[in-house]
């Protein structure tokens, strides 16, 4: 599916500053301008409307390799492709996953039309009826939230040695878009001049490791993170914190607004992270959620309102585009079905008897391919994503193509070099066609990729 060009592009902007020049009101204030400031020689209106018409072709000219399917080998179109590696959160991709409906909301902004003020209100609302919080603030990204959580509660505990509790376990890197080795919480939070304890072990925090250190340091933030693993103990934190009159602010990266059940763990819905207990809840917005990359801070109004004087400050808030763009996804997500039907979480809910009709479908149709060996469909629980999300699986039906006349090499690139492109799992003698993350509506152009292998040379 190919991306269209945003909005008003500079080729059209050039067309119609030439159309302009055509308005004979317009031509004679040009002139009679140029007389009182004393230039003698005007330039006509016929030459520049030539310029600008030159200028467009020449944008069109450069801008065509981008949209189209002719596009070289260089100049690869801007396109989605086909992701049948079973991933959905991987720093190699960098679209979001975006409905739709979102989609053409992005064209409208993008097309210099006036963005509603009140966007950021109904997004406020809507959040807050998704997640069950008191209030909540839409920060840029997911580092920035956490520095802001830091600097407020320092701003609200100026005792000497304000300590952040951090338990080892959730030392991890911080997804962030463009950088695919993530962002260090605890540079993060080092970052701010907040002194960090880090508690437990790398595999697990228990009890006593919170009360030890809650015990040494009182009124002091301590921090949580999922997913992590069940070793650490969370209602120990909340426990313990409650009694030091610490702040317990969990970074929910899996944070969804239903139940989730993965292969060996389940991710509750939003509205009950509030159950362990936490004070403020940062959950991204690019990842379970499905929309644009944004993060939310959630908790109490005063906490949220401390927060909310620093997000001022810096100017931490997301673009109203991002803004309108989160509420469009949001509110489609919370109609009646919607995230079901949404494109994070029909790749989520769909029924594993579904994955393996397709995949039928989908071998039957390639059989007798003179450049496939064989094929194998088996059921796996597979990851939907790397790093923190590899502990996260579900089980789907992958497609193994055994390929007969070329090296899994030149077969992996050939399918990538497909218009649209299809990314697949490799490995050393097959490549894994995992239907989880392909779009049924793909199911044609992964057959018919396969199917003219025989017409290469």
């Amino acid at each position: 599916m190919q991306i269209p060009p945003f909005g008003f592009g500079p080729s059209e902007a050039f067309k119609q500053v030439s159309q302009w020049l055509g308005n004979p009101a317009l031509n004679h204030a040009i002139k009679e301008a140029a007389q009182k400031l004393g230039i003698k020689e005007v330039p006509s209106t016929a030459s520049v409307q030539e310029i600008l018409r030159q200028a467009g072709k020449w944008l069109e000219k450069a801008a065509s390799p981008y949209f189209s399917e002719d596009g070289s080998q260089t100049q690869r179109p801007l396109e989605n492709g086909i992701n049948a590696t079973g991933e959905l959160f991987n720093p190699r991709w960098t679209a979001q996953p975006l409905s739709p409906n979102a989609c053409a909301l992005a064209a409208y902004l993008h097309a210099g039309y006036s963005q509603d003020a009140q966007v950021a209100h109904d997004l406020q609302k809507t959040i807050i009826a998704a997640s069950g919080a008191a209030d909540a603030l839409v920060i840029a990204n997911i580092p920035t939230a956490l520095q802001l959580v830091v600097k407020a509660w320092m701003h609200d505990h100026p005792q000497a040695n304000p300590q952040v509790i951090l338990p080892r376990i959730a030392c991890m890197r911080v997804p962030v878009s463009g950088n695919p080795n993530g962002v260090q919480i605890r540079s993060l939070i080092d970052a701010t001049g907040a002194h960090t304890l880090e508690i437990g072990s790398n595999t697990d925090c228990l009890h006593d490791d919170y009360a030890k250190a809650t015990a040494l340091h009182s009124q002091s933030l301590i921090f949580q993170a999922t997913p992590i693993a069940t070793e650490n103990d969370t209602f120990a934190a909340i426990e313990h914190a409650k009694s030091s009159q610490s702040t317990v602010c969990t970074l929910a990266l899996d944070a969804s607004i239903v139940d989730l059940d993965w292969a060996d763990a389940k991710t509750p819905s939003m509205t009950r992270l509030w159950d362990g207990g936490p004070d403020l809840v940062i959950a991204p917005t690019q990842y379970l959620l499905g929309g644009p990359q944004a993060a939310v801070i959630l908790g109490k109004k005063d906490a949220i309102q401390r927060i909310r004087i620093h997000a001022d400050q810096l100017g931490a808030y997301a673009d109203r585009i991002t803004q309108a763009l989160l509420h469009c996804t949001l509110s489609d997500s919370l109609r009646p079905d919607g995230w079901a039907k949404s494109p994070v979480g029909a790749i989520l809910s769909t029924s594993i008897e579904n994955l393996e009709n397709r995949a039928q479908r989908i071998a039957i149709q390639i059989q007798g391919n003179h450049t496939i060996a064989k094929t194998e469909i088996i059921t796996l629980n597979q990851r939907i994503g790397t790093g923190l999300w590899q502990s996260l699986k579900l089980p789907s039906s992958v497609i193994k193509v055994y390929p007969k006349s070329m090296s899994v090499a030149k077969l992996s690139e050939t399918l990538a070099e497909h218009r649209p492109s299809i990314w697949t799992q490799v490995f050393s003698d097959h490549l894994a066609l995992v239907l989880r993350s392909v779009e049924p509506a793909d199911d044609t152009q992964i057959v018919q990729a396969l199917t003219s292998l025989e017409s290469l040379p």
